[in-house]
């Protein structure tokens, strides 16, 4: 919605409050910034601020942009060769909620077939020519993304999209208009019997949302197929200035996340990476931080703390398996003294010759308040699958 906003308003106080709106959103909702979130926040704040004839070629390389970035983040040895594979444990729990057997040669191959997939459409979406056929390729990668869970992902790419073929700022679609409600209606009816929940049964209010994004999914996949243009003007005034700086733009991002530097915020979900563990990111031999913590739930829990806190998100929190960023430990134990309980923080570190967390010599370091550049929370043994 909002990108729907900056891009029909032509008044720049109207789209400067959209983004400034959008952003105090994410700050005020999200414990873990998924990365739909972020590319739906990143292409209102350029677009918003973007002329009109550029709309269409800025939507394209920022699609580009986060295909090829969330591939190359896949090429690491969790993600390719492990069971811990987000790409194996998303792709065998599907196969079980549909009550199918795992088949394990498919599952084993998913990993190098997404990143494959993934540069491909990010490689075509680059080449003159050649976007009707990422078009075509990143609508049936959405689509299995979004009957296996993640539609709001799919929406926000698709939306960019229809962006894509909407050169000037208006789209004209060719054929007659029951085609649009028949592609809704289509993939609405094939997301409510594909689509599962982790606990299996859905609910009758489940049904209706999975129809429901599914039927907007669909209409902007016949919306920019059927788009009568053929792509973005590449000869549009400062198209090669809007290039570079998208492009400067996300090869920035991957080298923070490569240096170490952040995690989050990076188009880095499901890539298997983590803040320590076997990969090219051995992040605990390049600087001594990110700092985690164990914490312990209180003995006696205030009803009025879990009004400042989500029960869950304090049960997640404070299990024995798992490890908080210092952000988050500095946050409750804020939270915890305003009603005089205290979570315990404990700092971790890596154990030597071991691939889990355990408590750190030295007790003497509090957790400080910090911007969350890493994930809230990740478990405390490498060897535990993370879907990150």
């Amino acid at each position: 919605m909002a990108l729907l906003v900056a891009l029909a308003n032509t008044s720049i106080v109207g789209r400067s409050a959209v983004v400034l709106l959008i952003a105090y959103w994410m700050l005020a909702t999200q414990i873990r910034l998924s990365d739909h979130c972020w590319l739906g926040a990143v292409a209102v704040a350029v677009l918003a601020f973007t002329p009109a004839s550029l709309h269409a070629l800025v939507a394209e390389d920022l699609l580009a942009g986060v295909y090829l970035t969330a591939a190359l983040l896949k090429v690491n040895d969790e993600y390719l060769f492990t069971e811990r594979s987000a790409g194996r444990v998303v792709t065998a729990h599907y196969l079980r909620l549909l009550g199918l057997p795992e088949f394990p040669r498919l599952v084993k191959a998913v990993p190098a077939s997404v990143i494959a997939v993934e540069c491909l459409a990010g490689v075509m979406a680059c080449v003159p020519g050649a976007e009707r056929w990422a078009l075509g390729l990143a609508i049936l990668m959405h689509l299995v993304f979004g009957v296996s869970g993640n539609y709001p992902f799919s929406v926000v790419a698709l939306a960019l999209w229809v962006t894509v073929f909407s050169p000037g700022g208006g789209i004209e679609v060719g054929g007659p208009e029951w085609v649009l409600w028949a592609a809704a209606l289509l993939v609405g009816l094939l997301s409510m019997a594909m689509g599962r929940t982790a606990k299996g049964r859905r609910s009758v209010g489940w049904l209706i949302k999975d129809f429901y994004q599914g039927a907007v999914y669909g209409a902007l996949c016949a919306t920019a197929f059927l788009s009568q243009a053929s792509g973005p003007d590449r000869s549009a005034p400062w198209a090669s200035l809007a290039h570079g700086l998208v492009a400067v733009a996300f090869a920035v991002n991957l080298l923070l996340v490569v240096a170490g530097i952040k995690l989050e915020w990076g188009f880095a979900m499901f890539t298997s990476l983590r803040p320590f563990g076997r990969s090219w990111l051995e992040r605990h031999r390049l600087r001594e931080w990110p700092r985690y913590y164990a914490l312990t739930l209180p003995a006696r829990i205030p009803k009025s703390l879990l009004r400042d806190i989500d029960p869950t998100f304090v049960y997640l929190a404070t299990r024995d398996e798992n490890v908080v960023h210092e952000g988050v430990a500095h946050h409750l134990e804020a939270v915890g003294r305003k009603h005089n309980v205290t979570f315990a923080p404990q700092a971790m570190t890596v154990a030597a010759g071991e691939r889990v967390l355990v408590p750190a010599e030295s007790q003497s370091r509090p957790p400080r308040r910090r911007y969350l550049d890493y994930p809230a929370v990740v478990p405390k043994s490498l060897d535990r699958r993370y879907l990150a």
